[in-house]
């Protein structure tokens, strides 16, 4: 009896402390994000996404207009002048936190769209595996879905110590389907026009995030 009360109480206090390891790594993989001025960003909050250096562009945007074309849905594209805000973006994690943490599931989008195209406004890709333009980054769908599935991470090598910068991975997987793996979001040049795209290889896109000014 002894015997099997100290393995009972053995085996109690392996599951409790793996538990609590398990607990620990995943908490550690996951940081508050933090804006240029580092205070925490907000859950669902709009934020401008800016280059970190100006003289690569200038900010992130949507647009209905491509090659003098109108469009719709819109299309999420880098503004060629760095004098521009750019566009507002929501990041909306699945779950109920007040602040964005980095490798968590969320979705980007604008809110209600305005103007002609009543299009939904959250960040899609249509094929990750097909060349451009199917993996460049358009708009459609809805919140959580595959096809709408990104995550924010640490910049491993950032251009400058003194902000928080970032760069986007489309991960349709932690949604539920699509390839096990994730995309890393990148500045594509397609048609004249400086596109994001979710692709194998290709040098990330280094970000800060600006709130909007009241």
């Amino acid at each position: 009896m002894k015997s099997s009360l100290s393995d009972a109480l053995f085996l109690l206090f392996f599951i409790t402390t793996q538990s609590i390891c398990y607990t620990t790594t995943n908490a550690a993989g996951e940081n508050v994000v933090k804006d240029a001025t580092g205070k925490k960003v907000l859950n669902g909050v709009p934020y401008h996404i800016a280059p970190v250096i100006s003289a690569n562009g200038g900010r992130i945007k949507l647009t209905d207009t491509m090659n003098n074309n109108k469009i719709c849905p819109f299309n999420v594209v880098q503004d060629p002048a760095d004098v521009n805000l750019g566009g507002q973006f929501m990041f909306t994690l699945i779950g109920k936190k007040k602040y964005l943490f980095t490798s968590s599931i969320l979705a980007i989008d604008s809110g209600y769209p305005e103007g002609a195209c009543e299009k939904s406004t959250f960040w899609t890709v249509p094929n990750v595996l097909e060349p451009p333009p199917s993996n460049l980054i358009t708009t459609g769908g809805g919140f959580d879905q595959s096809f709408t599935c990104f995550q924010v991470v640490e910049y491993p090598k950032p251009t400058s110590p003194k902000v928080h910068s970032y760069m986007l991975q489309y991960c349709p997987s932690f949604c539920g389907a699509g390839p096990g793996t994730c995309f890393n979001v990148s500045i594509y040049l397609h048609s004249g026009v400086r596109r994001l795209i979710a692709a194998t290889g290709g040098t990330p896109f280094e970000f800060v995030l600006y709130k909007l000014s009241k």
